[in-house]
């Protein structure tokens, strides 16, 4: 069972930057000043900048150590080290590794961010204009897991791995015999 929770959020004409999504933090960023101000209003929620991404940090001893992530992505795809601009924002909830309570945090993320100009909203493959097809999905997930007797958000739901894709079964484009690139120097030697 697919136990994530990802909601994209499509900006239609004004598409943020680095600058803007920053300011969800509360703060602005020194080296990418903002247009607008539209991100500021998520503050409240307690984002943070971890790495690349935002995440609000779980702050109970029960439950995964990042509630809820937003990303930055260009082309149907979350990006790294890009300064935008972007064409949408996800979030990611794991409906499995927090506690079922902990879905009114997405919610209020969800309807802050549904309340910018312009912004198109796509869950499971439809546009959505409420919070209901989320919060239907999250309790299908949650009855799942409780009727397997693990309560989301315990620390046995922490233990269940999440399905990887299975490499072994990918016929492998590599040769272990390729050579790798070496490094050379600024005169064209190759370093050890």
């Amino acid at each position: 069972m697919e136990n994530d929770i990802l909601i994209d959020f499509r900006f239609a004409k004004e598409k943020p930057r680095f600058g803007e999504l920053f300011l969800i933090t509360g703060e602005e960023h020194p080296k990418f000043p903002p247009r607008n101000k539209f991100f500021a209003q998520l503050a409240p929620l307690g984002f943070e900048q971890l790495d690349d991404f935002f995440g609000i940090l779980n702050s109970e001893d029960t439950g995964d150590d990042v509630l809820v992530w937003l990303f930055p992505m260009l082309n149907g795809e979350e990006v790294f080290h890009n300064s935008g601009p972007f064409d949408a924002i996800r979030l990611s909830y794991s409906a499995l590794r927090n506690a079922p309570v902990n879905i009114s945090l997405l919610q209020d993320c969800f309807n802050t961010i549904k309340g910018m100009p312009d912004v198109e909203i796509a869950f499971e493959g439809s546009n959505i204009t409420d919070f209901a097809p989320v919060q239907k999905k999250a309790d299908e997930i949650v009855a799942y897991w409780r009727d397997n007797d693990i309560e989301p958000g315990s620390e046995q739901s922490l233990l269940i791995e999440e399905e990887e894709e299975d490499w072994d079964d990918e016929e492998d484009d590599w040769d272990d015999n390729d050579d790798w690139e070496e490094e050379t120097d600024a005169n064209g030697k190759k370093e050890k």
